[in-house]
């Protein structure tokens, strides 16, 4: 793929996941902000964290499944958050 096309990939994670860490900080989840976070500075394009090919293939396959298990788990969480406020 071009460089650009990665570049914008970096940005648009960086945003998503800084968007989503500040989203379950104000639901007060202790895990996932401090996940997210973690997942916006590894990608921020300002400061990159250069890895080899390999080890970036392994990043984005941890990186999916933490969005999908968000996306398949956030109803059940929120009902947990519901019925027992932290």
């Amino acid at each position: 793929m071009p460089y650009w096309y990665y570049q914008l990939l970096r940005i648009f994670g960086t945003i998503g996941f800084a968007y989503l860490s500040w989203k379950e900080y104000e639901e007060r989840l202790k895990l996932a902000p401090i996940l997210f976070a973690v997942s916006a500075i590894l990608l921020n394009p300002v400061i990159k964290i250069s890895f080899d090919r390999n080890t970036w293939q392994f990043v984005d396959i941890i990186l999916a499944t933490i969005l999908l298990l968000t996306l398949l788990f956030e109803k059940k969480i929120q009902l947990l958050l519901k019925n027992n406020p932290v």
